[in-house]
C-alpha cells in the first residue's frame, strides 16, 4: 500500500513546495484532519471514491476531492462524469484500485486510470492538508500546486449541501441517475514558493 513516503518523494521529483506533517494522533480517515491538526475543515481535504457507467457500458473508478466532512452532489458528479449512474465505491474497490487504504487515500500518486475530480470550493484556502495514506502523517501544500500535481480537473461539487435523506442513501451507496454535462480542466504553469506557510503540530 502507498504511504507518506511515497507522497513525498512524488512531489520531491516534481519540484513542488509542500510539509510533511506528523498528527497529534492517528485518525481513521480523512475527515478527521481539522481535529488532528487543529485547522479548519475547508483547509482539509477529504477524497470520495465513486463506481461509474459511462454511456458506452464501461465501469471506472472516479476520485473527488472535497473539503473534510463535504459529500459531493451525485448529480453534479454525473454531470461531470458524463456518466449514466454512479455509486459510492466499496472499501474493497478502493483498496485495489487506488492502492491506498480505503479513508486515507491521498490525491497524490493516483494511478493513471483513476481520474480525480476536485470540488471548485477548494479554491478558498491558499494551503490545503491531505492524507498520505499513514494514519499519522498529512501532507500540506499550496491548494494550485495540490490541484495542478494531482492533475485534478476543477468543478463545482458542493453548490448545495446534500439534505439528510440524500446524504444518508449516498454514503452508503444507493446509485443514482441523471444526465451528463461537462467539467473544467485546470492548466497553466504553477508558481512555485518557498514559503513555509503551514501550520506544525506538535
Amino acid at each position: 500500500m502507498k504511504s507518506a513516503l511515497d507522497v513525498h518523494r512524488e512531489l520531491l521529483a516534481a519540484d513542488v513546495a509542500h510539509e510533511m506533517l506528523r498528527l497529534r494522533s492517528p485518525i481513521v480517515g480523512a475527515d478527521d484532519l481539522p481535529d488532528a491538526l487543529g485547522v479548519d475543515a475547508a483547509a482539509c481535504v477529504a477524497i470520495r471514491c465513486y463506481r461509474t457507467i459511462g454511456r458506452d457500458g464501461s465501469s471506472l473508478l472516479c476520485a473527488v476531492m472535497v473539503r473534510a466532512g463535504d459529500t459531493p452532489d451525485p448529480a453534479a458528479l454525473l454531470d461531470a462524469l458524463d456518466a449514466v449512474s454512479i455509486r459510492a465505491a466499496t472499501a474493497a474497490e478502493v483498496n485495489q484500485s487506488t492502492d491506498y487504504a480505503a479513508g486515507l487515500v491521498s490525491p497524490l500518486c493516483l494511478p493513471d486510470d483513476v481520474s480525480l475530480l476536485a470540488d471548485a470550493a477548494l479554491g478558498g484556502a491558499e494551503v490545503l492538508y491531505a492524507a498520505t495514506g499513514e494514519s499519522g502523517v498529512a501532507v500540506a501544500i499550496r491548494t494550485r500546486d495540490l490541484l495542478v500535481a494531482a492533475n485534478a480537473r476543477v468543478t463545482t461539487l458542493t453548490a448545495r449541501p446534500l439534505a439528510a435523506e440524500e446524504r444518508s442513501g449516498w454514503t452508503f451507496g444507493t446509485g443514482m441517475e441523471a444526465p451528463a454535462g461537462r467539467v473544467l480542466t485546470l492548466t497553466g504553469s504553477r508558481q512555485l514558493t518557498r514559503t513555509r506557510s503551514t501550520r506544525r503540530t506538535g
